[in-house]
């Protein structure tokens, strides 16, 4: 591998974790809050790139406005999915899963319905490219990393910071007492799944733009994001950060190496030697 595939691939790389990082974040705020795999967390990233898609270049509406509708409406339809369908049984681990592993085809189905099969992308909002090393990286790419990284930032400063915030990790540690404290627990867990769908639809909207739109693609993003919060530790969000970039540089390597149709056996040999080795995850978070 020479120098500036090499430099193109750690670049490629960085994309590919930013956007993961998304997608784990919410995965991992929804564990941490209320101890719950959200596996149709996938088809709400789905449904995130499509409505960006038909926003953007169906009805011709601003990029800006129209990742703002998107995350807002897709916010809103979690918090709806939570309190019509997860808050009845949530205190029911099985239930749960069961909800949510049906909830998943029933979205994915309608996607179908809704969208075709024909695979979309949102032609580039950002033109023109930036050298390093020899290696090009697209407007496009870094606004995707930038973006990622004001999500972040933003909702680090969320949950330490403010007021809602720290009643969701209140709640997190021990909901009897937040409770005692006057933190509704129904509050913090529609919220919780507010900015959780909102997560999932940034990364869907940020990935329409570089990658092809299907109403499968929410399959591979919620595997992957159920590895990243078990390498990370669970219910550790710098750990997901952290083991968001490491599979992204994997799955970068993984696709230069071997062929993009091969990435998927490298990062899950990788979580799997690397939990064996360490249980807990990067973080070292036990769950009682």
């Amino acid at each position: 591998m020479t120098t500036d595939v090499f430099i193109q691939t750690i670049l490629n790389g960085l994309t590919i974790g930013a956007i993961y990082a998304l997608l784990a974040l919410g995965l991992t705020l929804l564990f941490g809050i209320m101890d719950i795999l959200f596996f149709a967390h996938g088809a709400l990233y789905m449904f995130g790139a499509y409505s960006a898609y038909y926003l953007v270049v169906s009805f011709g509406v601003n990029y800006v406005l129209a990742a703002a509708v998107t995350l807002v409406g897709i916010g809103f339809l979690g918090a709806i999915i939570e309190k019509v369908l997860i808050r009845p049984v949530r205190s029911e681990v099985m239930a749960v899963f069961f909800v949510a592993i049906s909830l998943n085809w029933f979205l994915e189905n309608s996607g179908f319905a809704l969208f075709g099969i024909k695979p979309k992308r949102i032609p580039p909002i950002f033109h023109g490219k930036v050298d390093i090393l020899g290696a090009s990286l697209t407007w496009e790419r870094i606004a995707v990393v930038l973006i990622s990284l004001a999500a972040v930032a933003a909702l680090h400063l969320f949950l330490t910071r403010t007021r809602w915030g720290l009643g969701m990790r209140a709640f997190s540690e021990d909901p009897e007492t937040a409770e005692l404290q006057g933190i509704s627990n129904d509050f913090v867990c529609t919220l919780g799944f507010f900015i959780g769908s909102g997560l999932a639809a940034l990364a869907g909207l940020l990935v329409a733009s570089l990658f092809i739109v299907t109403p499968t693609m929410g399959e591979h993003a919620v595997l992957t994001g159920i590895l990243i919060i078990a390498l990370g530790g669970l219910g550790s969000i710098p750990g997901a950060l952290i083991a968001a970039l490491i599979l992204g540089f994997i799955e970068s390597f993984g696709a230069s190496v071997l062929g993009a149709d091969y990435t998927w056996g490298p990062m899950f040999m990788f979580c799997v030697i690397f939990l064996i080795i360490r249980p807990t995850g990067i973080m070292g978070i036990e769950r009682s």
